[in-house]
């Protein structure tokens, strides 16, 4: 029975180990269609701010906030909801609530650490 154990215990390295990986990809996927997302409304001129989610797991709480200057719809920009991205007429307060204002010089704080 001993080596069932050790079978089950390596066979969860290997499963972990895949996940993770896995897990990764999906979080650099998303990442950087986020600062893609972000690069393109600062070559507009907009005001775009970010927040990561530092709370809780990606799969429960997204990858953070985008919040971009001005009316669109998400809806109506991507085809579908998307609850890291928001777009909104007034963004002068969002520094002072923890956001991140977003340059093309630091588009890499638009960031997402697996935790």
């Amino acid at each position: 029975m001993l080596g069932m154990s050790e079978e089950l215990k390596d066979l969860w390295v290997k499963t972990e180990a895949y996940v993770r990986s896995r897990e990764q990809e999906i979080i650099d996927t998303f990442i950087n269609f986020l600062r893609e997302v972000a690069k393109y409304y600062l070559q507009l001129g907009r005001l775009v701010y970010f927040r990561e989610n530092t709370t809780v797991h990606y799969g429960e709480g997204g990858f953070g906030e985008l919040v971009i200057q001005g009316n669109e719809d998400v809806c109506d920009v991507f085809g579908t909801y998307i609850c890291e991205v928001s777009f909104e007429p007034d963004v002068s307060t969002l520094a002072q609530k923890g956001y991140t204002p977003i340059t093309e010089a630091n588009l890499e704080s638009i960031r997402y650490v697996l935790r």
